[in-house]
């Protein structure tokens, strides 16, 4: 029997000093079908000369050319303009973890029948190599819960990227499941939607990919407009929903985006900004007076969902949180978030998800 083909999609932008390792992974795997789109977003450097050098070497190899979108919408390019039955989606800059990488996955979504497969992750840069970063996540009926969701998408984070990730082509394309153009976070609102749908969850234990530390990409700079786009993810999640008559409110996904979401506006005017706490008191009244987020913290603060978490800890403290935060106790909802980053727990929480 014929392999299925894989259809790995790359968005190049202003990358020239990473596509040659990016490029060098995904040439050397040895998956016999093997189908590499490279979509130049019209990068200002060296890339679109370089994108077309692969493809005038490597047959397997074809350049999308386009003014500049972004990379959600240039996901959406690539895919239009590949043919696997499987899609995996890889950034410039990082790499594919091994040689066997998609084998495996395309093995475990044949096995399984499933329509996304999910790895586990380790972060490089020129120093260092992480250990692997695990998904803690298992298939069946569990990935239709509230439990699964929490975990995959908020405690560990490996449902909220697609990157890390093959997919079903029919499941996308069925659903019509294309990513979205928001400056970032576009990972997560694309996953959400697959959610959505229930699709068949399937998983691989070991890293099968390499995301690199680059703090001159938009996960390190300050953002202007992270309270509307944060918003704009949920609301848009839920005309999604109401647009496409999906009965499942999926509620609990939504509670905890905006949740999460006070927790990373505190972070970032921390991180950014001399008057730390006293801005992010000032950022916190403004993103408390939306509708969406008031609705959110007041359920939380009652308990709704927290119940159907399965850890303890992060029951009391997403309940205490939403408690304070819907009780306008701004101020100290910012100083508590810095206590627990001065005593780096933010730090403790993501080196438990890495494993030797």
């Amino acid at each position: 029997m014929e392999k299925a083909a894989v259809s790995v999609i790359i968005p190049v932008y202003k990358t020239e000093s990473y596509l040659k390792e990016c490029m060098d992974s995904v040439l050397k795997q040895d998956y016999p079908r093997v189908e590499i789109v490279l979509v130049e977003d019209g990068s200002p450097d060296n890339c679109p000369a370089m994108c077309d050098r692969y493809a005038e070497q490597y047959k397997n190899v074809s350049v999308v050319h386009q003014a500049n979108c972004g990379l959600g919408l240039s996901r959406n390019s690539g895919m239009a303009a590949s043919s696997g039955k499987y899609i995996f989606f890889l950034d410039s800059d990082d790499c594919l973890d091994g040689v066997d990488t998609l084998t495996r996955l395309v093995r475990r979504a044949e096995e399984k029948k499933a329509d996304i497969v999910v790895g586990g992750f380790r972060r490089f840069n020129s120093e260092m190599v992480s250990e692997i970063n695990a998904h803690h996540l298992h298939e069946g009926d569990y990935t239709r819960t509230a439990d699964f969701r929490f975990k995959g998408f908020y405690m560990y984070g490996h449902l909220a990227y697609n990157w890390g990730k093959l997919y079903r082509r029919s499941f996308l394309e069925g659903h019509d499941l294309k990513c979205r153009a928001y400056p970032f976070t576009q990972d997560k609102a694309h996953n959400m939607a697959c959610c959505a749908y229930d699709p068949v969850y399937a998983f691989v234990d070991e890293s099968v990919y390499l995301y690199r530390v680059n703090e001159g990409s938009v996960t390190f700079r300050y953002k202007e407009n992270l309270m509307p786009v944060w918003l704009s993810i949920a609301s848009d999640f839920q005309d999604f929903l109401r647009e496409r008559e999906i009965k499942n409110a999926y509620g609990d996904l939504l509670a905890f985006h905006v949740f999460f979401g006070s927790f990373f506006l505190v972070k970032q005017e921390l991180q950014f900004k001399k008057h730390g706490i006293l801005d992010a008191t000032r950022v916190l009244k403004k993103y408390g007076k939306d509708p969406f987020v008031k609705k959110a913290m007041k359920e939380l603060a009652w308990g709704k969902y927290i119940n159907e978490i399965s850890v303890f800890s992060w029951n009391v403290l997403i309940r205490v949180a939403a408690l304070t935060f819907a009780l306008h106790f701004y101020w100290p909802f910012a100083f508590g978030i810095a206590i627990l980053r001065k005593l780096r727990v933010d730090e403790q929480i993501t080196r438990s998800r890495y494993k030797k």
